[in-house]
């Protein structure tokens, strides 16, 4: 016997989030709280502006699940800005993403980690897409 569950995706859009500066250190800011047990399957951003991905002055990018208490540090999705890997402003970057599942309460942050004098990113939105589990 075979069925079809029809599943629905649930879709956040979060920000605006302000420019992540250059001269910034490595900063998280706070991002979604799964509302119910869930799995996130996909996250992209939307910058205001461009950013010209560099290997030595740069800025990487990650969706981190904090956990409920936000002390957890796992990289969810992740995107390195080095050269050749550019943002255009007003366009969406699709974010390698592992599919997740997150419990009730569990809160993803974004992270900028600055590395060299770094790479001024944003102004952004970040779009989540999750589906309930539970």
């Amino acid at each position: 016997m075979s069925f079809i569950m029809n599943v629905e995706e649930k879709l956040a859009v979060v920000g605006p989030f302000a420019q992540h500066a250059a001269a910034t250190a490595t900063e998280s800011r706070a991002l979604f709280v799964a509302p119910r047990a869930c799995k996130v399957t996909a996250v992209s951003i939307v910058p205001d502006a461009a950013a010209t991905g560099d290997n030595t002055n740069t800025t990487n990018i990650d969706i981190v699940n904090a956990g409920a208490a936000g002390a957890g540090s796992t990289s969810i999705a992740a995107l390195p800005l080095p050269t050749g890997t550019n943002l255009v402003a007003f366009d969406e970057t699709a974010i390698t993403t592992t599919t997740t599942a997150l419990a009730a309460g569990d809160v993803l942050s974004i992270k900028f980690t600055k590395v060299g004098t770094g790479l001024a990113v944003g102004p952004l939105v970040v779009k989540i897409v999750w589906y309930p589990t539970a």
